[in-house]
């Protein structure tokens, strides 16, 4: 229900992470892109990098954020305020 909805939605940006993730600068800005929905080849062409670069950021910051998918990323960006929800 769009209630339901709503709800899961303020739960997840009130949790919040903790300040001060270990996140490069390199590693927030690709979780910036992937959590605007860009490609990793989309990535790699914005950033000139390989794909299997922005690969290896975006797995380093995941394993650093205790996170599985990128669902889990950008809700961590929305909350971080690094993209609009």
């Amino acid at each position: 229900s769009p209630g339901a909805q709503q709800t899961l939605i303020r739960d997840l940006l009130e949790r919040g992470e903790p300040a001060g993730s270990d996140l490069t600068p390199r590693e927030e800005e690709i979780v910036k892109l992937v959590a605007e929905a860009n490609t990793t080849r989309e990535i790699a062409e914005m950033l000139h990098l390989s794909e299997k670069t922005v690969e290896n950021h975006r797995a380093n910051a995941m394993k650093k954020l205790g996170m599985r998918d990128r669902v889990e990323l950008v809700r961590y960006a929305i909350r971080q305020g690094l993209i609009e929800p």
